[in-house]
């Protein structure tokens, strides 16, 4: 995936709203090594290239890489850049991840049978994100 790939990926998922930048860096990063979209070893963009393309503030992007690098998924060299050091995804996390990959599908299809958009779907799934039903579940796994 080249820079411009993951840049528009992030942004296209800030235009939809509801999280800090530096979370949907972190997430749209961990979704792209676990779709085999970057490989071990790839460079990451510039943390001033991500700021400037996204439009936010260089410490957002750092403070995700950082995030990245403390979860094992980047390491970053000093006047190298940064680089996905995680090796790849197991199996089972694969598989899990296409099987949210299939719910997302069904969930978007019965959505627009009922005539709702996807933009529909993403802001009613922001705002159960957010409500008190959620907080009583617990954390995230």
């Amino acid at each position: 995936m080249e820079a411009e790939q993951l840049i528009e990926r992030v942004a296209a998922r800030l235009r939809r709203g509801g999280e800090p930048a530096a979370q949907a860096i972190v997430d749209e990063i961990w979704v792209a090594v676990v779709e085999g979209s970057l490989d071990v070893g790839q460079r990451l963009p510039t943390v001033r290239e991500v700021a400037i393309g996204l439009g936010v503030t260089p410490r957002s992007v750092e403070r995700a890489y950082r995030e990245l690098e403390r979860r094992g998924v980047v390491v970053t060299r000093p006047g190298a850049g940064s680089f996905i050091s995680l090796t790849q995804p197991s199996e089972q996390e694969r598989a899990r991840h296409q099987e949210l990959t299939r719910l997302s599908r069904e969930a978007v299809a019965r959505a627009n049978e009922l005539g709702f958009t996807v933009d529909d779907l993403l802001d009613a799934i922001a705002d159960f994100r957010t409500s008190d039903e959620t907080r009583k579940e617990g954390p995230r796994t």
